[in-house]
């Protein structure tokens, strides 16, 4: 069985919208939901992510704001919560009280995407991230830091770029396999059904998908039902296309 995991930001058009998108996706059979804490420089995002958290920012939606909106969510759901959140936020908190309130949230571990493995002492599951550009010794070293899946990204960009094809991706996956049990999840660039059976057929255990969704819903801002309704199709197309 494959795995979907889908990613928002939240606050993005608004608090109650968040709400109602995750758990949209958890319902069309999303294996995973990774929310974000929108930030003001979210390096690893591409545009419609960067709109995304300019959004959220502009309403005033703080990590506090995130991680109560992700009780509610819980309250609601029992999909796996991943909280992603560049490290700026987690430093301004103070990393033993953000560690705190992320555990009392019910999150099953963190996504940190600009926090360099050789500083990671976060006492919570980790994603670490692969690149199609990553060094044998690179990999070696996230792959014995991996808690959990590991996160590859399957072009050297960043989130919502065009893919121009697949090859250095079949062969990083074909050497993660060889390393590793661990369920590797792809992401970065993926928009449909068809994209996310190819990469699954590689040997990928599932994909991520994030910035497609937010552009759905983000060129429909005000007809939330209908935006709703092509979000849940779309989920539902990519967990029958990847078995």
């Amino acid at each position: 069985m494959k795995t979907l995991m889908t990613h928002l930001y939240y606050g993005d058009i608004s608090p109650d919208f968040s709400q109602k998108l995750a758990l949209t996706l958890a319902s069309a059979g999303a294996d995973f939901l990774e929310i974000g804490i929108p930030y003001s420089d979210p390096v690893c995002d591409g545009v419609i992510f960067q709109a995304a958290c300019r959004q959220a920012l502009k309403q005033g939606i703080t990590p506090d704001d995130v991680i109560n909106g992700l009780k509610k969510i819980r309250e609601n759901t029992d999909t796996p919560i991943y909280l992603t959140s560049y490290f700026g936020p987690i430093f301004k908190m103070g990393i033993e009280i953000f560690l705190r309130k992320a555990k009392s949230s019910g999150v099953k571990g963190l996504i940190v995407p600009d926090l360099p493995l050789e500083e990671q002492k976060i006492k919570l599951p980790l994603i670490q991230f692969a690149a199609v550009n990553s060094s044998t010794e690179r990999l070696h070293q996230i792959i014995e830091a991996a808690q959990d899946f590991i996160y590859v990204m399957s072009l050297p960009g960043i989130t919502g770029d065009e893919n121009p094809g697949y090859e250095n991706l079949k062969k990083l996956l074909k050497l993660i396999k060889s390393k590793t049990d661990r369920k590797i999840l792809v992401g970065f660039g993926i928009r449909t059904a068809k994209e996310a059976a190819e990469i699954c057929g590689m040997g990928a255990d599932g994909v991520i998908i994030g910035s497609r969704i937010a552009e759905i819903y983000r060129s429909e801002p005000k007809n939330e039902d209908q935006s709703l309704d092509k979000i849940r199709k779309l989920v539902i197309n990519v967990k029958k296309a990847i078995g």
